[in-house]
């Protein structure tokens, strides 16, 4: 009898050990990051959200790239670069300005069009709509290029938005691509691309925004004080809406935070911490380098991308899959763009 009560004793223990092995206590974030390698800041890689299926995505030919981002529901991503020019004998020299490239992620090695080249010396910043719509900064205006000239050897872009004497730094489409945010150096705002209103989200806005899944909710960096006597980068979020009371959700001591992409499940935020090397003093400063994860509703950091050995200055992040193997790429060009959205896929 002893022995039976022994064995169903060791079954129970077993039991709730796998129970308690195979439940997560906390939901972890899943799906894949797209980011631009930290130390070959040409390359652009993938990897699930920890890191350990880090390889290279494209093997294009680019500067330094200073963003991308990914297409929503879509293939393609918008890559953000140094602009480069022909030195001869097939060399090409790359300039300090930037120009618009576009990345077909189901062709990863077809060669990557470019939407700009080299027409707009004041381009800082771009991002894709759902729809294949792309707006981009050239200052002192916001340029629309609308997706079908994407498949046209020059797209042509139209002036969208005309700020004036406004200083435009970040730009975000809203996921169902009727609105854009912005960011100045006093505030965030959103435009409405239809009627070209703008209101105000909120002050203090200091990182390139990012929308919510949803599209309900956008998360920032910002700046708070701290003890009266010192400022410091804090990451908040606040909901789309006119002069919104943002919710701080990180912040510590000595942290400079980037915020980059909102999980496709709207759960967590990630973002990039930088630490000026002469300011780490301790192991605690040390470790708050890289890239890390929040809840969106707050709480304690986890790391992410940990086999990058410093931190991803831009990402964006997916829960698609991308080809390992490029399809059909030697055959589809880039004028085949015009046939697939029309419903030639």
């Amino acid at each position: 009898m002893n022995n039976i009560f022994r064995t169903c004793g060791c079954l129970c223990f077993l039991y709730m050990g796998l129970f308690f092995l195979l439940t997560p206590l906390n939901a972890a974030p899943t799906g894949e990051i797209i980011f631009v390698h930290p130390i070959n800041r040409s390359e652009i890689w993938i990897s699930n959200v920890e890191g350990s299926t880090a390889r290279k995505l494209f093997r294009q030919m680019f500067g330094d790239i200073d963003k991308i981002e990914v297409q929503g529901n879509g293939e393609y991503v918008l890559v953000v670069a140094d602009k480069a020019i022909a030195a001869g004998d097939g060399i090409r020299a790359f300039l300090g300005n930037y120009d618009i490239y576009l990345l077909d992620r189901k062709n990863p090695i077809r060669k990557a069009k470019n939407l700009t080249l080299g027409r707009f010396p004041n381009l800082i910043d771009a991002d894709i709509s759902r729809n294949g719509d792309v707006i981009f900064v050239e200052r002192p205006g916001l340029m629309l290029i609308r997706n079908d000239e994407l498949a046209k050897p020059e797209p042509e872009p139209e002036l969208l938005l005309d700020i004036g004497a406004w200083e435009i730094y970040d730009i975000e489409w809203s996921p169902d691509g009727k609105h854009i945010a912005f960011s100045t150096l006093e505030a965030l705002f959103l435009l409405d691309v239809s009627t070209k209103d703008i209101f105000r989200i909120t002050e203090r806005a200091d990182s390139p925004p990012v929308f919510s899944p949803n599209g309900k909710q956008i998360a920032f960096s910002t700046f708070v004080e701290r003890n009266g006597k010192w400022a410091t980068k804090a990451i908040a979020v606040a909901p789309v809406q006119l002069d919104a009371d943002a919710e701080i959700v990180h912040v510590k001591k000595d942290y400079i935070y980037n915020v980059d992409a909102w999980s496709p499940d709207g759960k967590f935020i990630a973002y990039g911490s930088y630490i000026d090397p002469g300011r780490i003093k301790n192991i605690e400063l040390f470790r708050s380098r890289g890239n890390f994860v929040i809840p969106a509703t707050g709480g304690e950091p986890k790391p992410i991308l940990m086999t990058m050995k410093d931190t991803v200055l831009s990402l964006d992040w997916d829960d698609k899959a991308y080809a390992v193997e490029p399809a059909d790429a030697l055959v589809t060009t880039w004028g085949a763009l015009k046939a697939r959205k029309t419903g030639g896929r």
